[in-house]
């Protein structure tokens, strides 16, 4: 085996020189080569079967046994308590509102009282809107009060009360008070006792009471 010089590329020189013949330049030792020998793989060693002799039969194969399952014991779960409330009977709720009045406070008013058994509306008569429910007109202060001035009417069994846009306004004093409070600006619920005023004609509100028996 030769050595080639890297140098000038000679070819020729022994395995075992250190330089170059034809230049002299410092040769590389090249590795030997590492044969890889493939190993020899040796076929398995094939064992013919006897068949089995007159009268005898192949041998069963031996079964397998099945791998022990354990199935965790059943949880019983207490069942919960249950407790049994007692039933309570509901008023019926007040679907209807008793009648109603409102009594006059001026001494021989031209109507001493108005009855209430549906929606009222409060005002004047006009040739022009017609009649309304309870009319002012003949009563003391009864320039005050507007053609259509209020409405009286019952909602979830109260009665109610509202300004229909007057020029004088609606007040309520409650029972009990000594003054009147600020002008209704929203519909207000009327209690038994409770004055009201349309302008300043004057009424004291009284409803009959209802019983509910058992």
């Amino acid at each position: 085996m030769s050595i080639t010089c890297e140098t000038c590329g000679y070819d020729s020189n022994p395995a075992d020189a250190e330089y170059c013949e034809a230049c002299g330049a410092e040769l590389k030792s090249m590795p030997p080569t590492m044969i890889q020998t493939n190993p020899t793989i040796s076929s398995p060693e094939i064992i013919p079967m006897t068949p089995p002799g007159p009268g005898l039969e192949p041998p069963s194969p031996i079964p397998t046994p099945p791998a022990p399952t354990t199935t965790p014991p059943a949880i019983s779960t207490p069942l919960a308590k249950t407790t049994i409330s007692p039933v309570i009977p509901t008023p019926p709720a007040a679907t209807t509102t008793s009648p109603a009045r409102l009594v006059a406070k001026q001494v021989n008013a031209p109507e001493a009282e108005f009855p209430l058994k549906a929606v009222a509306v409060v005002g004047v008569f006009d040739p022009d809107s017609g009649p309304v429910d309870i009319d002012l007109e003949s009563f003391a202060g009864g320039d005050t009060v507007s053609r259509l001035h209020a409405e009286i009417y019952p909602e979830f069994g109260q009665w109610m009360v509202k300004d229909l846009g007057s020029l004088n306004g609606v007040f309520i004093k409650p029972s009990g008070q000594t003054r009147f409070g600020a002008r209704i600006t929203t519909p207000m619920s009327l209690n038994p006792g409770d004055e009201v005023a349309f302008g300043k004609v004057q009424f004291v509100f009284q409803q009959q009471q209802v019983m509910y028996l058992e």
